[in-house]
């Protein structure tokens, strides 16, 4: 009900922070979509601020993301999504060590198979595959979640390298 009282007079600017909070999943789904496209399809702008990036995924063209008061990124959702991706290689021989992969801002795996988050430039993975005994098994676009995760590890400059006992 507060969300259609926000939108009842028009306004230019629409702010909604966390507007779902506490909804039903599917109503969560069919009112966020109304509201957005109602409001887009006008030509007004909506500000949507949360922690439910899967929701900001589905509803945004733009996005922002910050982490303690610091901007990680801003840019469109599409250039966003393009710029990062996903690969799971698998070494030759097991390494007790993360590969470091150029563009690399996340790291997950153990032994001989590594998933990589990079940001960046997707050839570079198979090409530092080929030179250090490694093949790509693979590749795929990561959620703007995963890529959150990622960019606060990297950003934080602590170690952004997992493996199944925990961090290194």
């Amino acid at each position: 009900m507060g969300l259609l009282l926000a939108i009842a007079h028009r306004p230019e600017l629409l702010l909604l922070d966390e507007p779902s909070s506490g909804l039903d999943p599917v109503v969560r789904r069919d009112i966020l979509a109304a509201i957005i496209r109602t409001v887009a399809d006008e030509g007004r702008t909506v500000l949507f601020s949360s922690h439910l990036l899967d929701e900001v995924q589905r509803v945004s063209d733009h996005v922002a993301m910050l982490h303690q008061g610091s901007m990680l990124l801003c840019d469109p959702l599409e250039t966003v999504l393009q710029r990062h991706s996903r690969w799971t290689i698998r070494r030759t021989e097991p390494a007790a060590t993360a590969p470091d992969i150029p563009g690399s801002i996340h790291c997950s795996g153990s032994g001989r198979e590594w998933t990589v988050l990079c940001n960046g430039q997707p050839s570079d993975v198979p090409t530092w595959c080929s030179n250090f005994g490694a093949e790509v098994i693979d590749q795929a676009a990561p959620s703007l979640e995963e890529i959150f995760v990622a960019q606060v590890s990297h950003s934080a400059g602590r170690a952004t390298h997992t493996n199944s006992a925990g961090v290194n």
